[in-house]
């Protein structure tokens, strides 16, 4: 029965995030009772010759350190490849948050972030903000949190000055997500993350991401991710889909290094 209920709450949160279709940092995020650092780096490599030649290599990582019931984790993620020959850089990627535990059940967050993305015409975007996550469930093998927060971004778009987008925006948004993790059997974990981000003075105007995982961990150093991802703006830059799925896997290179914090309470 109660792995009845949890699957229940899996399907309804998987279709809201289908229904209602930036980077997900919540894949990148390790609850840990050590002190000290964690953190993992992923690779992924594509390959696409014929009528199209296409290579892009990509890799990123976390690094995490835990004071105890509060931490800190910074994210950066590239990708630089290669079209018949030509040399680009197709995305940058970088995260800082803090986050604050005045109870268990709550966490106070901080966090600030810059990325670029050449398929998405996006050439800068620049963001700040804070807000609350809740720690909802908290077993074994199965949690759920759920966040709100808001943030201020600035977004430069390759664009023309007569774009219907415009190619210089900035926006105040609410920034909400659930989350969940888990475990299936031994080694099999699933985890989703959907986020949902409108502006404040016009709901129209959103944003949602929703990636969903699947993690084969075969040992304590590399964890496999098969993932599928969804996003949707709507108001997306000119000439850009409203919607984009994406099909993908990942290896993740996981490391801990411990530290004795003295006079830890």
């Amino acid at each position: 029965m109660k792995h009845l209920k949890i699957l229940t709450l899996i399907t309804v949160i998987l279709l809201a995030g289908i229904i209602y279709p930036q980077v997900n940092t919540e894949q990148y995020r390790k609850d840990s009772v050590k002190l000290g650092f964690t953190g993992n780096l992923n690779f992924e490599a594509v390959a696409v010759t014929g009528n199209t030649d296409f290579q892009l290599l990509d890799i990123g990582g976390r690094l995490n350190y835990n004071y105890g019931d509060d931490y800190t984790f910074l994210i950066l993620d590239a990708g630089y490849g290669w079209e018949s020959g030509n040399p680009f850089v197709g995305q940058m990627f970088a995260h800082l948050r803090h986050v604050i535990t005045p109870a268990q059940i709550y966490q106070v967050e901080l966090f600030t972030q810059y990325d670029n993305n050449k398929k998405r015409l996006l050439l800068s975007r620049e963001l700040i903000g804070g807000g609350i996550r809740f720690r909802l469930l908290t077993e074994d093998d199965f949690k759920f949190r759920l966040g709100i927060a808001y943030m201020f971004e600035a977004e430069d778009y390759d664009l023309s000055a007569s774009s219907i987008h415009g190619n210089s925006t900035k926006a105040h948004r609410m920034s909400s997500y659930v989350t969940f993790n888990y475990d299936l059997v031994e080694n099999l974990s699933f985890v989703s993350v959907t986020y949902y981000q409108p502006k404040l003075d016009d709901w129209n105007d959103y944003k949602i991401v929703s990636e969903n995982a699947l993690v084969i961990d075969p040992g304590k150093l590399v964890d496999l991710y098969i993932k599928f991802n969804l996003r949707f703006d709507s108001f997306p830059p000119d000439g850009i889909k409203k919607m984009t799925l994406q099909l993908k896997w990942e290896y993740h290179l996981s490391f801990e290094l411990e530290t004795q914090l003295k006079n830890y309470q």
